[in-house]
C-alpha cells in the first residue's frame, strides 16, 4: 500500500521513484528507533508507512518530522461471524485471545481479567489459530488480517478496538522541508481528484478531516465514501453559516483526542451513536443546534462529562455542523450561541 502512494506520488511530481526497502523488525531486540533518522541521511528522502496515534503531540523518532498522514489504521478484534461479540467486553469469560507477542494488544488483557491470552511469535501464527479454531478471537493489525484471511473473510468479522493506542494515522517520516512541502502537496491532489481511497484499499481508509476533499464522485467502495467525501457534498446556500473553517479544523482534533473512541473516527458510530448522517441529525428527531451541544457539553465525553474547555466543545460542535452539511462562515460559534442556537440540526448530505 506505502509503495502504491508513493509510486503514485512520484508520478504527480515527475519524478523517477527511488525505494529503499529494509525491515522493521529488529528481531527479539526490536528496531532502534535512531535507524530512521540514518536512512534519512543516507538512503532514502523519505520514510513511508510510519504509525502515530491518531491524536496531536504524537511523537516521531528523534531528528525526524511527520508528512501530513495519508491513511488510518489500526488493531481490530478478529471473531467467528457465528459468535456475534464485536467487543473485548463482549467475549464469553474464559474465550481465548490470540496476539501476536510484543504488540499493543498484550495490554490490554489487563482491563479484561476475564479473557485469556494466548501469545504467539509471529502475525501469521496469531491467524493459523484463529483459522483452526483453537482459538476463538484474535487481536491483528488490520492490514494483516486483510490479507492473511483474505480467503476466509466469509467465516469472520472484523471490529474495531475501543481500546488505548489502537488506532493509528499513517505517515512519512522526513528530514528536509522541501520534500514534506512536495509530498503533502501531491498528497492533497491524489484525494482532491478521489485518487487515494482506491490506493489506500483494502488495507486503510484515508484520514477524515485532513483538509482537500474529493470533487469528483470516482467509483470507490461504499464503505469509504465518507471518509473521501467529508465535506464533498455542497452545502444548501440557504443554511446559516454558523461557525468558521478554523473552529471545525481544530474540532476535528478535539473530536479525535476526545470522542472518536467511542464514536468512531468517522462519526459512523462505534460504543456510542453516530454523529452524522440522516439517522442522527433527522427531521423526525427534531433536534436543534441547542439540544445536541447541551448533551455535548453535559454528558461528554462519556469517561469524564464536562470537563473539556469551553472552547473544545464549541469547536467539537463546529465540526459536527460541518460534517452535517452546514457551510462555514466568517462569524465565529460562541458557547453562548451554541447554548441557545434554535437552528434545526438536520444532515443535508448526500
Amino acid at each position: 500500500m506505502d509503495l502504491r502512494v508513493a509510486r503514485a506520488v512520484a508520478h504527480q511530481l515527475g519524478e523517477h521513484l527511488h525505494v529503499h526497502y529494509f525491515d522493521g523488525s529488529g528481531g527479539d531486540e526490536g528496531f532502534s528507533l535512531k535507524h530512521f533518522r540514518g536512512m534519512l541521511d543516507h538512503d532514502c528522502s523519505l520514510v513511508m508507512g510510519y504509525p502515530v496515534e491518531a491524536h496531536p503531540g504524537a511523537g516521531t523518532p528523534p531528528g525526524t518530522r511527520a508528512t501530513a498522514p495519508y491513511a488510518r489504521t489500526g488493531y481490530v478484534l478478529v471473531t467467528l461471524r457465528r459468535h456475534g461479540a464485536s467487543t473485548l467486553s463482549a467475549l464469553a469469560r474464559g474465550t481465548q485471545v490470540a496476539v501476536t507477542y510484543q504488540t499493543t494488544p498484550n495490554l490490554y488483557f489487563a482491563a479484561h481479567p476475564n479473557l485469556q491470552a494466548d501469545v504467539y511469535l509471529s502475525d501469521r501464527r496469531s491467524v493459523q489459530a484463529l483459522r483452526s479454531g483453537k482459538v476463538h478471537a484474535a487481536m491483528l493489525w488490520r492490514p494483516t488480517v486483510v490479507h492473511e484471511l483474505a480467503a476466509d473473510r466469509a467465516r469472520f468479522a472484523e471490529h474495531p478496538l475501543h481500546e488505548p493506542h489502537a488506532n493509528f494515522n499513517l505517515v512519512a517520516l522526513y528530514t528536509d522541508r522541501a520534500t514534506a512541502r512536495r509530498f503533502n502537496g501531491a498528497l492533497a491532489s491524489l484525494r482532491r481528484h478521489c485518487r487515494l481511497t482506491k490506493l489506500l484499499e483494502p488495507d486503510a481508509e484515508p484520514v477524515p478531516g485532513s483538509g482537500a476533499s474529493c470533487t469528483r464522485h470516482a467509483p470507490m467502495h461504499a464503505a469509504h465514501r465518507h471518509a473521501v467525501h467529508h465535506q464533498a457534498h455542497a452545502a444548501d446556500p440557504a443554511l446559516p453559516a454558523l461557525y468558521t473553517e478554523a473552529q471545525a479544523r481544530d474540532g476535528y482534533i478535539k473530536f479525535e483526542q476526545n470522542c472518536s473512541m467511542c464514536h468512531g473516527p468517522m462519526l459512523r458510530g462505534r460504543a456510542g451513536p453516530a454523529l452524522k448522517g440522516p439517522n442522527f441529525a433527522s427531521k423526525d428527531a427534531d433536534f436543534h443546534v441547542k439540544d445536541i451541544f447541551t448533551i455535548l457539553v453535559h454528558n461528554m465525553p462519556a469517561t469524564d462529562p464536562g470537563t473539556l474547555p469551553r472552547e473544545d466543545y464549541v469547536h467539537i460542535m463546529a465540526f459536527l455542523l460541518q460534517q452535517n452539511g452546514y457551510p462555514a462562515g466568517h462569524r465565529a460559534l460562541t458557547y453562548e450561541d451554541a447554548l441557545r442556537s434554535n437552528v434545526k440540526l438536520i444532515y443535508h448530505g448526500n
